[in-house]
């Protein structure tokens, strides 16, 4: 008999298969039925699924890694890097071709072995400037 996923296990598998996969079903396996996101909107599974769309189209070959990861009661804290190329047009700024190389930092809560809640914070701003654009209100701040 297999043994669950403890609640690092849980998001490192889903990080991998959703964001590094692009397996827009790993949300129907790995986020509770009344998930709710606090980064994205609409603040459910469909944002989630919108905002992989808008990356894998901005930066089609994208590439999340975990840097750091830590667990306290039903939250994981993880500190992430996204590695890619900007091959599509990023919140209005056209495709540049340049490499980028940013930190985001999510946090996961867990309930009854999926995920029940998210949020996240993306540095944005050095993004934006990676691809040659001025960080604004608009820009940087949209969700």
């Amino acid at each position: 008999m297999t043994q669950p996923l403890n609640h690092h296990g849980i998001v490192e598998q889903f990080i991998n298969e959703f964001w590094n996969r692009a397996d827009v079903q790993a949300a129907e396996r790995w986020l509770s039925a009344d998930y709710v996101d606090h980064a994205y909107q609409p603040a459910d599974r469909s944002g989630l699924q919108q905002t992989l769309a808008a990356i894998n189209s901005s930066f089609p070959d994208h590439r999340w890694s975990i840097e750091s990861s830590t667990a306290e009661g039903d939250l994981v804290v993880v500190r992430m890097r996204m590695q890619a190329t900007h091959q599509g047009d990023f919140r209005g700024t056209p495709a540049s071709g340049n490499p980028i190389d940013v930190s985001a930092y999510r946090t996961f809560r867990i309930s009854n072995g999926q995920i029940a809640e998210h949020w996240a914070l993306l540095d944005t701003a050095t993004l934006l400037r990676q691809i040659g654009s001025a960080p604004t209100p608009q820009n940087a701040c949209a969700r």
